[in-house]
């Protein structure tokens, strides 16, 4: 015997309750409440399913219209509502049904009509539910979307009705979505894949035939009648994407479409969906690509891509990641000046796996920001323990790959991390490549802006690589260039490279960048990059990436490194009597002249000109010529040099000036003050040993003809 179901009955007259509940209660289980209140607190009971009310409006309490209101609020729109009334006509009528109730009969009741428009009510009303849990089971909650099993179902029927036309899949998602979650919150997530599910929808109704969906998450589907026209796909794309960076302008969004062509319309739909979403990975951290169609030699790759997903983050617990260094050199000296932390994958199985087999898949697939962080703490780990063992590290620069950089929490985490390990931010150097820099120019400026303010020192890698140009040089806001040596051959003898790579060196000096060269793998090419006056070589040439250890042992520990607490501060004795004095606050600059001249002169360093008079004062005899540079703090080298001439003592040593300034007015400036010459940075080998040559044969000159000296 089926269960009755349960009438609410709302009056505030005792005997219409009784009148109703005898007419009801033969076929339905019947409840009374006296006002909307009572039956308010009725609704609110789970225990009750209540499948229709018979509502009076007089009441007292709540009336009718205010328990209509308040069901309307409460989105109860498909519970059946009866208002029962002694007004008569349409008006009154009119004015229930506006209110939300189903029907409406007045008083004195028919039995006959009150049960057929009560179950006629009950019934529309499970019709409605029928259909809401057919919508329910067919569209996607959060967009309105049809559901992964409804698109699947329609592409099929569209593809069994339409054997000849043309089709093509495509799987859209929104790549690093859930970094994007993480970030701004779940709320602001299921807002952007609502805003993304209107984009489908409009773009897809330019289509004749299409069907179209949310799988889940952040991918979405299209089936679409295809003419073969790949440029109006990609334009339909761009359109789309282009739509999609409008959402947010703080943030740089991108999406990746698979496109799979069905060739067989009798495979099933979910075929076509893998193959898809094979395609798609092609797109994942490609700056300009965001289309990309299967073949065959795709699902070979995807399946190596997947067997290396599995293992990673297995590879992270066990810490089969090692850190690798490879040394950086300052050219002038030949001495090591700092060092790139790079990855290894240490496999129990395979041997060391190199990073350009792992990298490109955690760029695809978000992982990678995970190994920055654990390269990131490593680096610092070292740092500190060198720190702890009484030794001088020098700097070390880790990699902050694209994902990483659009993380909005990416200043706290260094900031957070250098002070976890007690370290000077200026120990770990941050590296970011030209291609993440350009792709959002506006949103990496103010990063690169904060980290700088945070002490930490940023290197631009890959500089040249990408779309950049000589013009970016006046505005990107990085201490260090870093440019691969593909600029040249490897014989050295590509003219046009030669010049483009000593261009950018001179420019970054002269903007007051220093410049590290990787990749040097001759002597040939480190001798050209010291005569074009680059900083720092990284390289083969020098040294290849080496495990911790051995960086230790050779540049850390090694008998003569550098030590903190046990440096010797007994100056060297000169090789020669002649001394040549170098002033200059740039510590590669000075390292630079002493290369040059250390085997015919003593060549004795200051970081100011203060520093140097105070030598000078004490040395003038032995002081053969002063180089020194014009740009410094306190003292400039304009300065130092009228000081110098007004010293009758030290007036008749031969002073040049050094500068990245090459303007006119400068240059008249230091003729007049006494310079004997003027050198532009940066310094070429052959521009300053001919300069210096000729002050010092002028100057010898000057003292053979026993020139008066300067007033």
């Amino acid at each position: 015997m089926n269960e009755k179901l349960t009438v609410l009955i709302v009056d505030d007259e005792p005997i219409n309750r009784k009148i109703l509940h005898k007419m009801l209660s033969v076929e339905f289980t019947v409840l009374e409440a006296a006002n909307g209140e009572q039956a308010w607190e009725f609704l609110n009971k789970k225990e009750v399913q209540i499948a229709a009310v018979l509502l009076d409006i007089v009441m007292p309490v709540m009336n009718g219209y205010e328990f209509l209101d308040r069901v309307r609020e409460a989105k109860m729109k498909d519970l059946p509502i009866i208002v029962m009334t002694g007004e008569s006509g349409s008006e009154a009528e009119q004015k229930a049904l506006n209110a939300g109730a189903w029907d409406f009969v007045t008083k004195p009741y028919k039995p006959n009509i009150l049960l057929s428009r009560l179950k006629n009510a009950i019934a529309r009303s499970r019709v409605s539910m029928y259909e809401q849990i057919q919508h329910m089971s067919e569209h996607d909650q959060l967009t309105g979307l049809h559901n992964r099993s409804k698109m699947y179902e329609d592409t099929s029927r569209m593809l069994q009705k339409y054997p000849d036309t043309r089709f093509i899949f495509l799987r859209i998602d929104i790549d690093h979505f859930a970094l994007f979650n993480s970030s701004f919150g779940e709320q602001e997530g299921d807002r952007l894949l609502c805003y993304m599910a209107s984009i489908v929808e409009k773009e897809s109704r330019r289509y004749r035939l299409c069907t179209y969906g949310r799988m889940n998450a952040d991918v979405f589907c299209v089936c679409a009648s295809y003419e073969g026209d790949e440029a109006l796909l990609q334009k339909w794309v761009n359109a789309a994407e282009e739509e999609l960076c409008a959402f947010r302008r703080d943030y740089s969004l991108k999406m990746s479409v698979g496109a799979c062509l069905i060739d067989d319309t009798s495979r099933d739909v979910e075929q076509y969906y893998i193959r898809a979403s094979m395609a798609s990975v092609q797109c994942k951290n490609q700056f300009e690509k965001n289309l990309a169609f299967y073949n065959e030699s795709i699902g070979e790759q995807v399946s190596n891509e997947i067997a290396i997903a599995n293992e990673m983050q297995t590879a992270l617990d066990e810490k089969q990641f090692v850190v690798y260094l490879q040394p950086k050199f300052t050219v002038a000296t030949d001495s090591i000046c700092g060092a790139e932390a790079l990855v290894r994958w240490k496999h129990p199985q395979k041997g060391l796996i190199s990073p350009g087999v792992f990298v490109p898949v955690f760029e695809k697939n978000g992982f990678i920001a995970k190994l920055d962080y654990y390269v990131w703490e490593r680096t610092c780990q070292l740092l500190r323990k060198w720190l702890d063992d009484g030794r001088k590290p020098y700097p070390v620069s880790v990699n902050i790959s694209r994902i990483s950089l659009y993380n909005p929490n990416l200043v706290k985490l260094l900031k957070d991390l250098v002070e976890k390990y007690n370290l000077c931010a200026g120990l770990l150097q941050l590296e970011v490549t030209e291609s993440a820099y350009m792709s959002n120019t506006e949103l990496m400026e103010k990063t690169i802006h904060d980290l700088r303010g945070s002490g930490f020192t940023i290197l631009m890698d890959d500089f040249g690589s990408g779309y950049s140009s000589l013009n970016t040089l006046k505005s990107i806001e990085v201490d260090i260039l870093k440019i691969d040596m593909k600029f040249l051959s490897a014989d050295g003898e590509m003219e046009k490279g030669e010049i483009i790579l000593a261009s950018i060196i001179r420019m970054a000096n002269w903007l007051g960048m220093s410049v590290t060269v990787e990749g040097v793998e001759s002597r040939k090419q480190r001798d050209f990059l010291e005569g074009v006056g680059c900083d720092s070589i990284q390289g083969y040439y020098y040294s290849r990436p080496v495990p911790e250890g051995e960086y230790e042992e050779t540049y850390i520990y090694a008998d003569g490194g550098a030590a903190l607490h046990s440096q010797k501060t007994e100056e060297t004795s000169p090789k020669h009597n002649v001394t040549l004095l170098v002033i200059d606050d740039d510590e590669a600059n000075r390292a630079i002249i002493n290369e040059y001249f250390c085997e015919e002169y003593y060549v004795q360093q200051e970081a100011s000109a203060e520093d140097g008079l105070a030598y000078l004062h004490q040395n003038k005899s032995k002081v053969r010529l002063i180089l020194v540079g014009n740009y410094m703090k306190a003292m400039s080298g304009i300065d130092f040099l009228k000081f110098c001439q007004a010293e009758s003592s030290v007036s008749s040593i031969p002073i040049i000036i050094m500068t990245a300034n090459d303007s006119a007015e400068d240059q008249v400036e230091a003729f007049q003050a006494g310079a004997y010459d003027y050198i532009t940075k940066p310094l070429i080998k052959e521009v300053v040993l001919a300069r210096v040559k000729h002050a010092m044969e002028l100057n010898s000159q000057l003292r053979t003809f026993e020139m008066p000296k300067k007033i």
